[in-house]
């Protein structure tokens, strides 16, 4: 067998199509448990949120894993105070793993690399695809049941 050689600049073709998730077997099962932790103590780890926040300031690409990432960590943290019940303990982990793929700076391309978010948006985007039902119940939730809560404290702030 043969091994074929992948340069660099072949990242610079945008990531289309339904393909499968192939580098989050990057993340290891401590990572995991890492996140899931801070998580529970509804927070992401500062780590994370600075790349987030960096990530907001970028290009449309950037924003785009940097939204998606806190549309994920919302859900994780909805459904670990049990208010959102709807996801599977296979969608949640699916999700974690993604959120610790982003988190992670040397992974299938290292961030710091020309082009070194694309593999992560390739992951973001194949997680929204796979659970865009989950991801669209869970955004008509929060408007139902989130949204009202925020405005109300809202308007008792400002009297």
């Amino acid at each position: 067998m043969t091994s074929v050689e992948v340069r660099e600049d072949q990242w610079n073709i945008p990531w289309v199509g339904n393909q499968t998730s192939s580098a989050l077997h990057l993340v290891t099962p401590t990572e995991m448990e890492e996140l899931r932790n801070a998580l529970m103590k509804t927070k992401l780890p500062s780590d994370l949120e600075i790349k987030l926040r960096s990530l907001a300031q970028g290009s449309l690409l950037h924003q785009s894993v940097e939204q998606n990432c806190r549309l994920f960590t919302s859900l994780l943290l909805a459904a670990e105070q049990s208010s959102f019940n709807e996801a599977s303990r296979a969608d949640l982990d699916r999700l974690l793993r993604v959120l610790a793929y982003v988190r992670k700076e040397n992974d299938a391309i290292s961030d710091f690399k020309p082009n070194g978010f694309v593999d992560d948006q390739q992951e973001v985007r194949a997680a929204t695809n796979e659970l865009r039902v989950l991801l669209r119940h869970f955004k008509d939730w929060r408007l139902r049941t989130q949204v009202p809560d925020l405005w109300t404290s809202h308007l008792r702030a400002s009297v």
